[in-house]
């Protein structure tokens, strides 16, 4: 019985901090910074936002052009017998008054403005989702790292408790213990490829490149972390956060679309020059024309009235988006901070207590006062406890990389 309890012991041992196991091969490892190379070369997102741009920039040029002349005397022409044939040609152009093209293409370049924000925002948005699942990926590896050194000292343990039991130095109890705490693992282990091959997967499409295939990470989950101070991010993400400043741009475009409404009854002129000829007296004249519309009725009332709710409709938006901000800055900073005092226990209090429980149990065991099934729930329990120090830590790295989006941080950690 003490045998098969020396085996178990020291196999529990090893199951110490989850950063201490050992690190996959290096030439087979993907690392954070060439999963963002890849993102930020292949994402669709990114060059869709960068199309959008392009189109903006051609809206905005057209909208300052000029309207183009047409050939329109403004009389018809008129064809019958020799004498009574009167042929007349001309040039008709619209002249734009009251600055209607600036105004329409100071609007569309807002719009513009607002794209080139829009791609800063998608960029960081990905580049947010990527590390996520970077270090979620990372840490599903760091567990089946921890659960098939479980499953081996499981066969281990399994092997040794089989000996002896033929031995007749253990009961089978003992040994179907040892069987069932196996077979535990081995599900474990199974559960966990699953998942860490759905993460690799995952990882991937979220890098924009779905058919690559992701053999491992190189990383590690306790890189250092600034302590985020809310009140010192709050003031960077309410003054430089794209989506801030999108909505600032929203208020001009609609100020100058509320401009545009207001000169819209002022009417444009259109300019006519041409000449006729007369078959019956044999005659050229010029033909000059000048004409307009009279603003009488419609004086674009109801627009003026749309494009300042418009306006107000801009300011009240601008002022959401920075509630929201706040919101999900506050919900980070909370998760990161739990996550950073749940490390910090794990690290500094519940792992060491793990430990010197199983090294009492081992001990008492040794001596007779516990039976076998103690000895395997405090190991399962300094198990566990390595899980929960993964899980942990993958949290605070999720939290601050949100954070990190939030801030639009090119470098994280």
């Amino acid at each position: 019985m003490r045998c098969l309890a020396a085996i178990v012991i020291c196999s529990a041992c090893c199951l110490s901090y989850a950063d201490e196991l050992p690190p996959t091969p290096a030439q087979a490892a993907l690392t954070l910074d060439e999963c963002v190379a890849w993102t930020l070369m292949r994402h669709p997102r990114l060059a869709e936002a960068g199309f959008e741009i392009d189109q903006w920039r051609g809206t905005a040029l057209q909208a300052g052009l000029y309207p183009n002349p047409r050939i329109d005397s403004g009389n018809p022409q008129t064809i019958g017998p020799q004498r009574t044939t009167v042929l007349t040609t001309g040039l008709t152009q619209e002249i734009v008054t009251a600055g209607k093209l600036r105004l329409d293409q100071a609007a569309a370049t807002e719009a513009a403005r607002q794209s080139e924000w829009n791609r800063t925002r998608t960029r960081y948005e990905v580049l947010t989702l990527v590390r996520q699942e970077y270090f979620a990926t990372l840490a599903a590896q760091r567990r089946r790292i921890l659960l098939e050194k479980l499953l081996k000292l499981a066969e281990q343990s399994e092997k040794t408790g089989t000996n002896l039991f033929k031995a007749e130095q253990v009961s089978e109890t003992d040994v179907l213990l040892l069987r069932v705490e196996r077979r535990r693992a081995e599900l474990a282990l199974q559960t966990s490829d699953i998942t860490l091959d759905g993460r690799k997967r995952q990882l991937a499409t979220t890098m924009g490149v779905r058919d690559m295939k992701i053999e491992s990470l190189e990383g590690s989950l306790t890189v250092p972390l600034k302590d985020f101070e809310s009140d010192e991010v709050l003031n960077q993400i309410l003054y430089g956060n794209p989506m801030v400043q999108m909505a600032h741009l929203e208020i001009s475009r609609n100020l100058f679309l509320l401009q545009r409404a207001e000169v819209e009854p002022i009417p444009n002129l259109s300019v006519q020059g041409g000449f006729q000829y007369s078959y019956s007296t044999d005659n050229y004249q010029g033909i000059i024309g000048l004409y307009l519309n009279i603003p009488l009725w419609n004086q674009n009332q109801g627009n003026i009235a749309a494009a300042q709710a418009a306006v107000s409709r801009a300011n009240a938006s601008r002022d959401a988006v920075q509630l929201e901000l706040t919101k999900q800055l506050t919900e980070a900073v909370q998760r990161y901070r739990i996550a950073e005092r749940g490390v910090k226990s794990l690290e500094e209090g519940i792992l060491p207590d793990a430990m010197r429980t199983l090294e009492l149990v081992q001990s008492a065991y040794a001596r007779g006062q516990f039976d076998i099934t103690r000895l395997l729930q405090t190991q399962r329990s300094v198990f566990e406890a390595n899980l929960d120090y993964i899980s942990a830590l993958e949290g605070r790295l999720s939290a601050a990389a949100e954070i990190a989006g939030l801030m639009q941080l090119d470098e994280f950690p």
